[in-house]
């Protein structure tokens, strides 16, 4: 069963279609001690810490998440002002309050330097035009790009992130 929706009005959402955050900066450098940590997780090197240091230049492209997701937890309010942010703020307030990312599409253009202080942007790029059938539910789809550069302003990395906004569904429970 799912939960009331209230009315949305999908010109308030289309209204921020183009529109890009501003710049969020990464909390921590790229750094050994991750790359490090991250290597050995899914077993990929077994050299000495020493060694590693050494010659270690580069972490993993596949890595930029590690220092640029948001933290999971914060003392700090997340920026509501963000084109992004505030449509997924519309959905939610319209009972779409479920979100699902169903693709993430990732273009690495070089690997991350260690040392190097990352940042990215956000842009919405579309809104489905009503709501999209998944397997959870029925809900609105926003497509967001995603910017990734280093605090020379290279673009390291380009990412598009389809995420679906549904209404929640409720357990059913067995007496």
């Amino acid at each position: 069963m799912e939960t009331e929706k209230m009315a949305l009005d999908i010109t308030d959402l289309k209204a921020l279609v183009g529109r890009e955050s501003a710049l969020v900066a990464a909390r921590h450098p790229v750094n050994i001690p991750d790359i490090r940590h991250w290597s050995e997780v899914i077993r990929e090197d077994d050299r000495s810490y020493r060694e590693f240091e050494k010659l270690t230049k580069h972490a993993p492209p596949a890595m930029l998440m590690v220092w640029t997701m948001p933290p999971l937890w914060s003392p700090e309010t997340p920026a509501q002002s963000e084109p992004h942010e505030r449509a997924i703020r519309l959905l939610e307030g319209a009972g779409y309050a479920t979100g699902l990312v169903v693709a993430l599409e990732q273009k690495f253009l070089r690997p991350l330097k260690v040392g190097e202080r990352l940042s990215y942007r956000v842009k919405l790029l579309g809104v489905s035009q009503g709501e999209v059938d998944t397997g959870v539910g029925r809900g609105y789809q926003l497509d967001l790009h995603y910017t990734f550069l280093n605090e020379a302003g290279e673009i390291v990395s380009e990412q598009l992130c389809r995420r679906v906004q549904v209404s929640r569904v409720a357990a059913q429970t067995k007496h």
